[in-house]
């Protein structure tokens, strides 16, 4: 690849005590934490709202929150589901886990200001500098220009690691083959008649009428992707609804071509589920999709290694640490790589192997928000040091509150004291989050 050597000078225009790189589900939760603490806490991000994954690619649900005994993202987590679901009742409506993404938004908002972070959207990491593993400064370009900021502790919050990655930390990516976890542009679908859907029954991928019905799509050619595994539409208001669907396969979040072709192979196919949702299932006859995600949702990319790889034995033993931040329970949701009947049913098989029992969930060890080789950084969220199936349990939206609270407060510790986050005693560390109501056994 031809390359071209450019020199500029770079004005320093923000400087922070702890600067997070990605507004994501993890991302705010270490902002907050952190800047509860005391001390500027600045939050940047590309889009123009904070949420990532949870309010831009309109995730519909949380997922798993309890262990039918114990709330395990507590703490930070707790805040944000109730100040959620308190919105919803004021519309008379009872939203459990799912998403009204408007509302979360205003829900981060809220909990961004009242703490006193100050988010910076519009932005863009572009480079890191880095001195004897220690991150000096990161560039970015927003609307401005470039520019750097500096800090003395650096969280990366991008689900894709890509600031551990510019500092030079090792990573895994996907599967053994490369691969990795289909993507998906969330719909949101309005003029449903939620009183027939119910009656028609609850449609998903576990449900043979719903198969049945894709199955005989598939064959009349009137959905071009034989994709089996249909993870459904979920009701997030009086009047709306949002589609997890469909899978575009072979899309890599690193990769901006790989990026552009998935959006729109996506966009594609919603015009055929739309179709197919209308003329077949019930309660959709005068249904259509109204938006869809300002992002493709993803599932899978980079895992940053640290000091600690959190590792399927760990998941299975149902493992303690001395240094645990949390705990958690998920199953490893692997979405198949390829389309197929038979990929969907070895989906089926891990993830019912790796269910955890009634008040039952594994350790979440502090080592893992650390990246080898890099001073001054620490991970939360998506990218966090872990293999693919302990990956696909802590990726959805509880997992990142719990690892992105617990490096928030690691890194106000360590600012506060002048240490390095490898500094941080993890017994201090442990009851400062006890403080603050996160869960352990």
């Amino acid at each position: 690849m031809e390359q071209i050597s450019v020199t500029r000078h770079i004005p320093v225009k923000y400087t922070a005590d702890i600067c997070v790189v990605g507004a994501g589900p993890a991302g705010v939760a270490a902002a907050v934490t952190a800047a509860r603490r005391g001390g500027h806490v600045l939050l940047i991000d590309g889009m123009a709202m904070p949420g990532g994954m949870s309010t831009a690619a309109l995730v519909p649900v949380f997922m798993s929150c309890t262990d039918g005994v114990n709330f395990l993202p507590a703490g930070f987590g707790r805040e944000v589901i109730d100040r959620l679901q308190a919105l919803a009742a004021r519309r008379n409506f009872d939203s459990g886990l799912a998403i009204n993404a408007e509302h979360l938004k205003r829900v981060y908002d809220d909990l961004l200001a009242e703490s006193n972070v100050e988010p910076l959207y519009y932005t863009r990491l572009v480079d890191a500098v880095v001195e004897s593993g220690r991150i000096e400064a990161i560039l970015c370009n927003a609307p401005s220009g470039n520019f750097a900021v500096k800090a003395p502790i650096f969280l990366d919050a991008t689900g894709d690691g890509t600031l551990a990655v510019l500092a030079g930390a090792p990573y895994e990516f996907g599967g053994e083959n490369g691969d990795v976890m289909p993507f998906t542009l969330c719909s949101l679908w309005a003029g449903i008649d939620f009183a027939a859907y119910r009656a028609g029954g609850a449609f998903s991928h576990n449900d043979d009428n719903m198969l049945a019905k894709l199955e005989e799509a598939f064959r009349d050619g009137r959905l071009s992707v034989p994709d089996f595994h249909h993870t459904g539409i979920f009701r997030v208001s009086n009047v709306a609804a949002v589609g997890n669907i469909t899978h575009v396969f072979g899309v890599d979040s690193t990769d901006e071509r790989s990026l552009t072709r998935g959006v729109i192979e996506n966009r594609r196919l919603l015009a055929e589920y739309e179709e197919f949702y209308r003329s077949r299932i019930a309660g959709f006859g005068n249904a259509e999709i109204v938006g869809s995600g300002s992002v493709l949702g993803v599932r899978e990319s980079r895992r940053i290694l640290g000091d600690y790889v959190l590792g399927s034995d760990d998941y299975v033993a149902r493992r303690d640490f001395p240094d645990e931040i949390g705990r958690y329970n998920f199953p490893a949701d692997i979405h198949p790589a390829r389309p197929g009947k038979e990929e969907v049913i070895a989906h089926k098989r891990l993830f019912r192997s790796f269910r955890c029992g009634k008040g039952e969930s594994y350790g979440i060890p502090y080592r893992i928000l650390l990246p080898r080789g890099v001073k001054n950084l620490l991970t939360c969220g998506r990218c966090v040091s872990c293999d693919r199936n302990v990956m696909a349990s802590i990726r959805v939206i509880p997992g990142c509150f719990i690892t992105g609270q617990g490096a928030g407060m690691a890194a106000a510790l360590a600012g506060a004291a002048g240490k390095l986050p490898r500094e941080v005693n993890a017994s201090e560390l442990r009851a400062e989050l006890r403080g603050i109501g996160a869960f352990f056994h």
